[in-house]
């Protein structure tokens, strides 16, 4: 249980529960270390600016939400998102970037994997389909033919 109430200022230690700075890398009371896995600032903005319209970046920041990203790829908007966050990243003051993403448990590079493996499965499976449509000797090769065609 915590021993006093958390502010702005201060986070629970991932350990006993302590509130402690939210800048602190080890706790005071059990000197566990807070700062499990830090992720970079040019690095999440740089993924942000040329890759984040497939949501790597926030695989990168272990927030499996970038499926959504992946998933919503061929719109653009994930990409517009994806710029803005990428000024965001980049321009953030490193104290703040610190207490909001340095403390993150891990990746979520599996999902991100699997993740592409589904939607790279899905597009040849289209693209099979979209081959074998248009290899078929009975099917009409000019569209306009199935544009002209009235049925009687």
């Amino acid at each position: 249980m915590p021993s006093h109430p958390a502010s702005a200022q201060h986070v629970y230690c991932r350990y006993c529960g302590v509130a402690i700075d939210r800048l602190d890398n080890h706790c005071p009371a059990c000197n566990a270390g807070q700062n499990l896995k830090p992720r970079n600032q040019l690095v999440a903005g740089l993924l942000a600016l040329f890759l984040g319209g497939l949501g790597l970046h926030r695989f990168y920041l272990g927030q499996w939400w970038g499926v959504f990203y992946l998933l919503l790829s061929w719109s653009g908007i994930p990409m517009l998102v994806a710029l803005l966050e990428a000024i965001s990243f980049l321009a953030a003051d490193k104290d703040d970037w610190k207490a909001r993403y340095g403390h993150t448990d891990g990746s979520s590079w599996f999902i991100a994997i699997v993740s592409l493996g589904l939607l790279l499965i899905a597009v040849a499976l289209l693209l099979a389909l979209l081959i074998m449509a248009l290899n078929d000797p009975a099917a009409p090769t000019d569209f306009s033919e199935l544009l002209l065609e009235r049925p009687d």
